[in-house]
């Protein structure tokens, strides 16, 4: 029996949003601008929040912070970076990336720059941000705190929820809502597979969804 953890890395995205959508948890879906900074229509990223907080600054605040928050990264994590508001600079690197590889994170999400591509490339450790940016954090930002809550663009996230990522975007299951999310999803992963064996064997969409309420 596969963990929950596996089960989940074997759906995709837009499958856990329209059952979440269906059992009235929605809100959860990170904007569409956090998407990998490599693609690959094939990529499936899940695990545990280990969220932490960036705020912005003018000032040159040295990173004391983030390096104790990567010596303590949980295995079977993602770590969420969440800057307050763009700091237009990179909240997440290579070595970040190699610490946290080492730690035994599963990869990370964070609502800005990423930096270091080729060292993360190298290191085949999955990230999601907004977008590629060479900036140094000092002077325009601060980790503040790390294994708190956090938000992005509204959604709330705290440790232990869990991170889905994909091709098509990152989404978060809430830890509290976790068990009727997962028993759903095992129904509807079941309806969606024979949907699609219905179509292509040649059946058509109205009545394979009569049928399976899936499409």
């Amino acid at each position: 029996m596969p963990s929950d953890l596996e089960f989940l890395g074997s759906l995709f995205t837009p499958l856990v949003s329209d059952v979440m959508d269906r059992l009235g948890i929605s809100g959860y879906v990170l904007p569409h601008t956090i998407q990998s900074i490599f693609p690959d229509p094939h990529l499936k990223v899940v695990g545990y929040a280990y969220p932490c907080r960036v705020i912005p600054t003018s000032e040159y605040i040295e990173i004391d912070v983030l390096l104790k928050m990567v010596d303590s990264i949980p295995s079977d994590s993602i770590v969420v970076v969440a800057a307050d508001s763009d700091i237009d600079a990179a909240l997440w690197g290579g070595l970040m990336s190699t610490r946290a590889k080492t730690r035994g994170a599963c990869g990370a999400v964070v609502n800005g720059g990423v930096r270091d591509i080729e060292q993360i490339s190298r290191l085949e450790f999955p990230v999601f941000g907004s977008y590629r940016c060479i900036k140094d954090i000092r002077r325009r930002g601060y980790m503040a705190e790390y294994g708190v809550s956090v938000m992005i663009d509204g959604v709330r996230i705290k440790p232990r929820d869990i991170i889905f990522g994909d091709a098509n975007g990152v989404i978060v299951i809430p830890s509290e809502h976790k068990e009727i999310i997962f028993t759903e999803l095992h129904r509807s992963f079941d309806g969606e597979k024979r949907t699609e064996s219905g179509l292509l064997s040649g059946k058509t969409a109205q009545e394979l969804f009569g049928e399976f309420k899936t499409f």
